[in-house]
């Protein structure tokens, strides 16, 4: 690829030995520098890297953009096809850019990578330059089938991210300290429902052990996008049309499938009308063994397990979730099991 001088091989050890120092949370490492008023001549020499490939490049930031990265729109051209729109990050997180690459040879998982390089300018930045995807991210646009469209994608990325060995995977956290901090945080602070919430999760003690056991029995062996939803895929193909793109890799971490799965399942616990019946847990499953990933004969246990502790942990995470509709749905699924 443009941009790279290295061999594969090695590029992709040293990228590998790069995101291990960020591969044991759930969250990107925090932004450093706003390299923002850098953009106009970040940009320049960035074309200039890339033999002049890269061209018209734009800088803009999105709504939902953290950190002073840039981001920018421009376009490609290769010295024997037609130029196509591509979009440019730059610094991009080490995991991000590992994932990235890896995933190429893998049939419709990651975007088309054209170029990357870890440095611009004379500064140590890591940078991607990427297919531009046309249509999304998905939504209503699809009537219904962006839910499908991204359980599809997201099979097809465990199917291809079990080719790479994973490391020994963090601990599980110690779910009854979770549970001791969300009973503070409700004592302590402001949450609808609150009397309710006290006496669930004052019950919830008695359970907790075994959810926790029920948990610890998954097999850890898969690589988690970390980070799945309709906002982060994208389709070559105007709707209702697929197959979804899935991108924003920078929190691939080791886990179980289920983490996606229940991630993507609780951001509708308050809107169930919107998935249409879909039980995407057990979509996922028959997703994946289509394409021959072990989902665990006891995935269904695991899942209610881990969806229970999901729905205790609410508590603590107010300021991303605490939208009351969604809080009340938490609680109204932990009363239902205590």
């Amino acid at each position: 690829m443009a941009g790279s001088t290295e061999s594969s091989d090695d590029t992709d050890a040293k990228l590998a030995a790069h995101a291990a120092q960020d591969n044991a949370g759930v969250s990107p490492p925090p932004a450093g520098a706003d390299w923002r008023p850098l953009g106009s001549e970040l940009g320049p020499r960035l074309i200039q890297q890339t033999n002049n490939q890269l061209r018209d490049l734009a800088w803009f930031r999105t709504d939902w953009q953290r950190g002073g990265a840039l981001t920018g729109y421009a376009n490609w051209h290769p010295p024997d096809d037609d130029p196509q729109p591509v979009v440019v990050k730059l610094p991009v997180p080490p995991r991000e850019r590992l994932w990235l690459k890896r995933l190429q040879p893998a049939h419709n998982v990651a975007p088309r990578l054209l170029a990357d390089g870890e440095t611009v300018g004379g500064y140590d930045l890591a940078w991607v330059v990427m297919e531009r995807l046309p249509h999304g991210p998905l939504g209503k646009a699809w009537n219904g089938t962006e839910f499908d469209l991204v359980i599809e994608a997201a099979a097809r990325f465990f199917r291809a991210t079990a080719e790479f060995d994973t490391p020994t995977p963090e601990p599980d956290p110690d779910w009854n300290k979770l549970l001791d901090r969300a009973r503070k945080k409700v004592r302590d602070g402001a949450i609808p429902e609150k009397p309710r919430w006290k006496t669930t999760l004052k019950a919830a003690r008695k359970k907790i052990d075994a959810w926790a056991e029920t948990w610890a029995a998954r097999s850890r062996e898969h690589w988690c996008h970390g980070d799945l939803h309709l906002g982060n895929a994208m389709t070559r193909n105007p709707p209702p049309d697929g197959p979804a793109i899935l991108f924003d890799y920078a929190r691939v971490q080791v886990g179980h499938w289920l983490r996606d799965a229940i991630y993507f399942e609780h951001l509708y616990w308050a809107a169930p009308d919107a998935l249409g019946g879909r039980k995407l847990c057990k979509l996922l499953a028959r997703e994946l063994r289509e394409h021959d990933v072990e989902v665990g004969a006891e995935w269904a246990e695991w899942a209610q397990a881990y969806r229970l502790l999901t729905a205790m942990m609410v508590p603590l995470r107010l300021e991303e979730e605490g939208a009351p509709s969604y809080v009340l749905a938490a609680l109204e699924l932990l009363e239902s099991h205590v």
